[in-house]
């Protein structure tokens, strides 16, 4: 980009540092709070909210900084535009999840576990050698015999 140009958009150098400064910053805290372990104490949800922050927080910095989303007379409609985008993008990882917790009840039994069956609980009538038996969480025998 040549000079006019950052000079007609309002920006100089000195924001593409802070921006810079700013992400490296927050890149390096999310990653030394992970491999360092400083979250060894916190619950799970206090984890994943942290981290989340951090990654909100960088997104806004690079909105802002480098995209410049909120500067200019369309200012509004970029915005805008992002904030159907994020909720697009929402909508499609919540149905997918949703998808995925459905097909997991009905194709594993409803419970979601495969376990291999106590071969002490049955008689020995029922017992073989070549046999194979597995129930399912609900309850259902799946044998196979060889």
């Amino acid at each position: 980009m040549s000079v006019e140009t950052h000079k007609a958009h309002g920006t100089g150098m000195g924001q593409y540092l802070a921006g810079f400064i700013l992400s490296v910053i927050l890149t390096v805290l999310a990653f030394c709070a992970v491999m360092l372990h400083w979250m060894d104490g916190w619950s799970i949800s206090a984890r994943v909210l942290f981290l989340l922050g951090l990654s909100i927080i960088q997104m806004v910095v690079q909105i802002v900084f480098f995209l410049h989303l909120s500067e200019g007379p369309d200012a509004k409609w970029n915005i805008g535009s992002m904030w159907v985008a994020v909720l697009c993008v929402l909508i499609i990882i919540a149905g997918t999840w949703l998808t995925m917790q459905h097909l997991n009840y009905n194709m594993m039994g409803g419970s979601g576990r495969v376990s291999r069956d106590d071969a002490a609980s049955r008689p020995a009538a029922s017992q073989s050698a070549t046999s194979t038996e597995v129930t399912t969480g609900m309850g259902v025998i799946i044998s196979h015999e060889e």
